[in-house]
């Protein structure tokens, strides 16, 4: 009787995390071309050092961008990898929606002003923009599923 309830706190304990997960921005996100939402681009690690969130690539799609450089960046970035880069830094949760920070779109080397926020567990809402959240372009990134240990 005792290995029963071990069980069902062991399945219940792996639920509860997995379910907590899901309700949270931070992990690996899928994201898409801004003007051909079907195209993958990347996906992205989301994390956060202690009340601030970080993004950074973490895999660069397709394989043959996978060397490509941050040439229009004006930055410290300039002419660095894109694979591994830090594209937002220091965003704080104010309200439900991550904002405060700018984010870098690496292809054209321009950063815009960034809230986040989830739609879904498995959809997160990224919406850019320049100068007002009123003048800007709302993208959608999708969770990647993490494998189970194999």
């Amino acid at each position: 009787m005792r290995s029963i309830h071990f069980f069902v706190f062991i399945l219940y304990a792996l639920l509860i995390t997995q379910v907590s997960h899901a309700q949270t921005v931070f992990g690996k996100w899928k994201t898409y071309d801004i003007f051909d939402k079907s195209k993958e681009e990347s996906i992205v690690l989301i994390y956060r050092i202690d009340d601030d969130l970080y993004i950074k690539i973490d895999q660069i799609l397709p394989e043959e961008h996978v060397n490509d450089k941050c040439v229009k960046c004006k930055d410290h970035r300039k002419d660095e990898p894109i694979l591994g880069m830090l594209i937002l830094a220091g965003a704080r949760l104010k309200d439900g929606i991550w904002q405060g920070a700018s984010i870098l779109n690496a292809k054209n080397g321009k950063e815009y002003g960034c809230q986040i926020s989830l739609a879904d567990p498995d959809l997160l809402k990224v919406r850019g923009y320049i100068g007002y959240p009123l003048f800007g372009k709302t993208l959608y990134w999708t969770r990647v599923k993490e494998k189970p240990f194999e």
